[in-house]
């Protein structure tokens, strides 16, 4: 006998179907204006989000910077991985970090 989905704990398949086809088809922001926010948000220049800095305060923005891109605006963590010099897998991580950083400093709410 088969249950119902909200017996079964499992998620709506056609709710997790229309939330990926939402974000791969929202418009994007630009990657640059992405940057800019950051940087202003966390209050560092621009160009230190993609240099390769490690002092904590550059690599939280960096980190912030790549949820922004890749969960909230829908961006490729490959193009972000090319915009930072650095590998697809370090963007993933990064997007990790990043969630916890942007409801520290309230950054959900940018303007797309």
């Amino acid at each position: 006998m088969l249950l119902p989905l909200y017996l079964t704990g499992v998620d709506d398949p056609l709710a997790d179907s229309e939330r990926l086809l939402e974000k791969k088809y929202r418009s994007k922001k630009a990657i640059e204006d992405l940057i800019k926010e950051t940087s202003e948000a966390f209050g560092v220049p621009p160009e230190v989000i993609c240099s390769r800095s490690r002092q904590r305060k550059h690599s939280a923005a960096r980190a912030a910077f790549s949820y922004l891109a890749v969960e909230e605006t829908g961006h490729s963590a490959a193009d972000v991985a090319r915009v930072l010099g650095v590998k697809r897998m370090s963007v993933h991580e990064a997007v990790v970090r990043g969630r916890t950083l942007c409801e520290e400093h309230a950054l959900d709410g940018l303007e797309r």
